[in-house]
């Protein structure tokens, strides 16, 4: 089938068959059995928010504000389902891929107008199975997708200061839905300074813009006396602390390898070509940048994890357009295409594999089965709020956290050192006031802690195997 042919053109029937790939490619997940780790952490982050519990003072988590915000409304609107975030991962692909070929187009970026652009999205966005979740970097690239549309409008356009306002601002949105986004900002100042007119009010306008959001968000902190959190538990553990591995390094550099290449010789062989006007090799250069700014956001992220890849979708989609534009011979064109979907289609399948096997090992940290449950003496533990001392999700698919201790990294500040009288009156004081009904004790630490708290043999009675602790008072 000439694929490329029939997205040749532009217009809302061939976007719809874009949409329809898209659902075509994320089908069988839908009905896929196992469950993604780091989604599971994400929901259950804005399930106990529904609790009013004010995030980073009561919840203590490096997941970014208006992440945390939309999974909250999420469990508040569908519950802990990690269906809905596949169906809303599904949507916000679409979206990204029209708005992605929407602003190529108005910009004139691409010699022609088609439907390419939202094509090559779609297919970028779908070269792992962990995409496919409503991740934070996903999210926040909704916001970043702008950005790159008022840089490219500047060098198009010439001068517009409006354009400096707004891009600022939609960095600062999207850093707030994926905090390694911020870094970006070194990335659009040095854009704005080299491929347009750059002064002190245009960076004026363009930091303000950037800081708003984030102002806003440290004000609201601020008078809920949680701004001090805010500053440890978001930014310093971010930048500072040590990352959580879903998976290896090597791992998603496998994963993200044959795109990058794929897009690495789509650039040379574009610089190859001279026909093209100085706006469009200032795009191309935007774009190298917003590579090499993605490997640096990259290195500063601290769950490690294939959706990180997310960041590169539009930079990858950019040069493989220009690709496959450059192409005159429509059979070479065809057959390049179909090795690349095909090519994609047997790695995507062939990493799920991979981890499946891990998953039935029980050796994956990314991946849980939808019917795990959780057990104490061999009852079922369901609908119950739970503590858990190091790492255990299988819990969380059907039980609530209770404790401010939700992130296990950030946990250790007072677990990790047991001898500190101060920590040790924390943890009396955060466990014992919430009292949760299970604690899951995957780290071996509750004997030293009923030796230091005593009070805890009254309220705790331990599982056969002492990694569960039931309260019985």
């Amino acid at each position: 089938m000439p694929v490329l042919q029939f997205l040749k053109n532009f217009d809302p029937f061939r976007l719809l068959a874009v949409a329809l790939i898209a659902l075509l490619a994320r089908f069988y997940w839908f009905s896929e059995d196992a469950i993604l780790i780091p989604s599971m952490q994400w929901l259950s982050i804005g399930e106990m928010m529904s609790d009013q519990k004010v995030l980073y003072k009561d919840i203590w988590t490096s997941l970014e504000p208006f992440s945390a915000g939309t999974y909250y409304l999420i469990d508040l609107i569908f519950g802990k389902s990690t269906t809905a975030l596949r169906v809303l991962s599904l949507f916000l692909c679409i979206i990204q891929a029209f708005l992605f070929n929407f602003y190529v187009s108005q910009t004139n970026i691409y010699d022609q107008k088609t439907t390419y652009p939202a094509f090559f999205y779609v297919l970028f966005c779908s070269i792992n199975y962990d995409f496919f979740s409503l991740s934070p970097v996903q999210l926040g690239l909704t916001f970043m997708l702008p950005v790159m549309y008022f840089l490219f409008q500047d060098v198009r356009m010439g001068e517009k200061s409006k354009n400096h306002f707004f891009a600022g601002a939609s960095l600062g949105v999207a850093s707030l839905f994926y905090l390694p986004f911020a870094c970006f900002i070194i990335f659009v100042i040095y854009s704005f300074a080299v491929f347009s007119s750059f002064d002190f009010k245009r960076f004026f306008q363009l930091l303000s813009a950037f800081a708003f959001p984030w102002l806003m968000v440290f004000s609201y902190y601020y008078l809920n006396g949680s701004l001090n959190e805010v500053i440890s538990n978001l930014i310093q553990s971010t930048f500072f602390s040590r990352p959580q591995y879903y998976v290896d390094f090597y791992s998603i550099v496998k994963v993200g390898l044959p795109s990058a290449a794929l897009s690495i010789v789509a650039f040379f062989f574009t610089i190859s070509k001279s026909k093209f006007l100085n706006f469009q090799y200032s795009s191309m250069k935007i774009m190298v940048m917003w590579f090499v700014n993605g490997l640096v956001a990259f290195l500063i992220m601290n769950e490690w994890g294939y959706f990180n890849l997310y960041i590169m979708v539009p930079v990858f989609t950019f040069f493989t357009v220009f690709l496959f534009l450059e192409i005159d011979r429509w059979w070479i064109k065809e057959g390049l295409v179909w090795i690349i979907i095909v090519s994609f289609a047997v790695l995507h399948i062939y990493y799920r594999s991979v981890d499946g096997d891990k998953l039935r090992a029980g050796t994956s940290a990314m991946l849980i089965n939808k019917n795990a449950e959780a057990r104490f003496d061999g009852n079922v533990i369901d609908g119950k709020t739970i503590l858990i001392l190091g790492q255990n999700p299988v819990a969380l698919i059907h039980n609530k956290q209770a404790t401010l201790y939700a992130s296990w990294n950030l946990s250790l500040r007072h677990f990790g050192d047991l001898t500190n009288y101060n920590n040790i009156s924390s943890i009396y004081t955060n466990v014992l006031e919430t009292k949760p009904q299970y604690i899951f004790d995957e780290a071996g630490l509750m004997p030293r802690l009923i030796e230091r708290i005593p009070e805890l043999a009254i309220h705790y009675e331990p599982s056969y195997d002492k990694k569960t602790y039931k309260l019985i008072k």
